[in-house]
């Protein structure tokens, strides 16, 4: 319970005044970080003499303090109502509240009885204790149960969890990765949780890593952190930005291995924080020491996140196949270089090249000929971090996943995900995504299935993300749980942002970031790195690029038939 009362009351830290509303689809350009909001925020407390809707009213604004509070909110309660709200037990994001008249008109306090208001709102989504997003979008209407205190009207049955407006909500947080292994303890997959900014935000990391993996995800993740009750429900950041994590745990007698992975989950997730520099993990029986110092570097569990990719895109430019480099186009050694045989699809990763003009595919490994694979209706081709060939094609018009090595040609499982438009795997293959087309066209992600041995046994039901996207299409991973995608909007067809939680997408016409010209943009890629580079093809077969921190830019580049992300 003391773990969970530190999360909830750092989810909901924010401010009321003056925040700006939103639409479900925002505009921000290709992932950029917002500034963090710091306005403090103090609610008044219960005036005097206050009729039941300004009571109610007053304790909806009280739950919007910044830093958190909960003693002026807990001032609108009746005093057993105030012992027992369980303000821990998630956040729920809402707008337009129209607070209703009391249920017997004309009360008053000294008449001793009960009143009840109702107030309806457009819910938009819940948080859990942990931070995990699910979108609810649904009318609520939350009965209000007023009775006389000292001649007072006090709230006697305060919502389960706080409840914050849908502006506080896109000012005060951002989304963030807690970090856990995979099945086998090999690598670190990210978990997306939403967290209050501010300067808790290292404790608020902590509070939903200890929390373990969400259950949705029982067997798929696993922590190496030891009960969440171990942990100290506070991190402090001191004038060197090293960041103290408490753990009341014996660490003398951990073996190797469990401690290593135990200090890269930590400090992993508490990267993210701008001002920490290192981390100590401290134990009941002293520092958790690695490499024969007490505080461990930021980038001392590098091996453990999902290798880098080392390709650039792809391209099929003026019937060449070409690697992207910034602004230019390098053709690839070998015959493709110089011919790509009309091809419409392409991948290309640090030695490899795999080409397609629908059907069936020319796949070359480093120093071997081109050998060919059967294929139908190709819609992407993927090469993963063990660079084994993921094709994506639709013979007879469902989805069929195979994995092409120089030795063989296997299919793995695919679970129906509809009329599959384009398909991407994450940067550690732990997790695809597709899109699809029909009457409801989507963003799907799921989880890639594997044996013990982790071997890839096929790709599991999708969920859907992004739900308001209009025609999505072109999907890439742009980070570890982001995603990106060409969607229609406002200002014609432009690049949204998604996280995997399902939380809102942002694109469209409105922004921080200049927009894409209305150009008909038809395929989408990426060179992930320190200084992202975004390539869009647009309906006339032009290349556009967008550099970080610039704007979209034509290439002199024509005939542009194909792009694919590198590996």
């Amino acid at each position: 319970m003391r773990r969970l009362l530190a999360l909830v009351a750092l989810l909901a830290a924010g401010a009321c005044a003056g925040l700006p509303t939103s639409g479900p689809i925002q505009q921000v350009g290709p992932d950029e970080p917002r500034v963090d909001a710091v306005v403090r925020y103090a609610p008044a407390p219960p005036v005097p003499g206050a009729e039941p809707q300004e009571v109610v009213r007053g304790f909806l604004d009280a739950m919007l303090a910044y830093p958190v509070s909960t003693a002026t909110a807990s001032a609108y309660l009746t005093p057993d109502a105030a012992d027992a709200w369980q303000s821990s037990a998630g956040v729920r994001i809402y707008r337009a509240p129209e607070v209703g008249p009391p249920s017997v008109p004309a009360v008053t306090v000294d008449d001793g009885r009960p009143v009840a208001v109702e107030v309806e709102v457009r819910e938009d989504a819940v948080l859990d204790e942990t931070g995990h997003y699910r979108g609810t979008d649904r009318d609520v209407t939350e009965t209000f149960v007023l009775e006389p205190v000292d001649g007072e009207w006090r709230i006697a049955n305060p919502p389960v969890g706080r409840m914050v407006t849908a502006a506080y909500f896109a000012s005060y947080f951002r989304v963030f990765d807690s970090f856990f292994f995979d099945a086998r303890g090999a690598q670190l997959v990210a978990d997306p949780v939403h967290v209050a900014v501010g300067e808790q935000l290292a404790t608020g990391l902590m509070a939903s890593l200890t929390a373990g993996p969400p259950t949705a995800l029982a067997g798929e993740l696993r922590t190496y952190l030891p009960d969440p009750e171990a942990w100290q429900p506070s991190v402090t950041v001191d004038a060197e930005g090293v960041a103290e994590v408490e753990f009341d745990v014996d660490g003398s007698s951990l073996d190797a291995g469990i401690r290593n992975r135990w200090s890269a989950q930590v400090v992993r997730t508490l990267a993210q924080v701008p001002e920490v520099e290192g981390v100590r993990i401290i134990t009941a029986t002293g520092p958790l020491a690695v490499g024969g110092g007490s505080v461990q570097d930021l980038g001392a569990w590098l091996r453990f996140d999902p290798p880098e990719p080392r390709g650039r895109p792809g391209a099929v430019v003026d019937g060449r196949v070409v690697r992207l480099v910034d602004d230019a186009a390098e053709p690839v050694p070998g015959p493709r270089g110089d011919d790509a045989g009309g091809a419409t699809v392409v991948a290309v990763s640090e030695d490899a090249i795999a080409v397609s003009a629908g059907g069936d595919i020319g796949v070359a490994f480093a120093g071997d000929p081109e050998v060919v694979v059967p294929a139908e209706d190709v819609v992407s081709l993927v090469w993963d971090p063990t660079g084994v060939l993921w094709v994506a094609d639709r013979p007879g018009g469902a989805l069929r996943i195979r994995l092409v090595t120089a030795e063989a040609v296997r299919d793995v499982q695919v679970a129906p995900l509809g009329t599959v438009t384009s398909f991407a795997l994450d940067p550690g293959a732990r997790r695809y995504a597709v899109t699809t087309a029909g009457e409801s066209p989507q963003v799907l992600v799921g989880l890639v299935q594997r044996d013990q041995r982790s071997g890839v046994t096929g790709i599991g039901p999708g969920r859907v993300v992004a739900p308001d996207a209009a025609a999505p299409a072109a999907v890439v991973w742009t980070g570890a749980s982001s995603l990106a995608f060409l969607a229609d909007s406002s200002a014609g067809r432009q690049v949204f942002t998604s996280r995997i939680d399902g939380s809102p997408a942002v694109g469209g016409a409105f922004g921080a970031v200049p927009r894409l010209p209305d150009v008909g943009a038809r395929r989408l890629a990426i060179d992930v790195g320190s200084a992202p580079s975004w390539y869009v093809t647009d309906d006339r077969d032009r290349l556009w690029h967008l550099r970080a921190g610039g704007s979209w830019r034509l290439l002199g580049l024509l005939d542009v038939t194909a792009l694919g992300s590198g590996r």
